[in-house]
């Protein structure tokens, strides 16, 4: 199950496991977050790092919202 969302001026989405919770957020600069929890404990927290905010929100809109899933 994919849920693509919009909070705080940000653009994050959040995809469900059966174990576990993807979260990606952009913030509107050159990194990708994102966050796996685990019920309400985070597990992992990573970025994705780009050369610039143009390719970083490239990946996220090519990559983490594709509403058709």
């Amino acid at each position: 199950m994919n849920l693509n969302i919009e909070r705080d001026g940000k653009m994050a989405k959040h995809e469900i496991y059966l174990d576990y919770q993807d979260y990606y957020e952009y913030h509107g600069n050159t990194a990708v977050e994102i966050t796996r929890k685990l019920g309400s404990k985070t597990i992992k927290r990573d970025w994705i790092l780009f050369d610039s905010t143009k390719d970083a929100q490239n990946f996220f809109n090519d990559n983490c919202c594709d509403f058709r899933r």
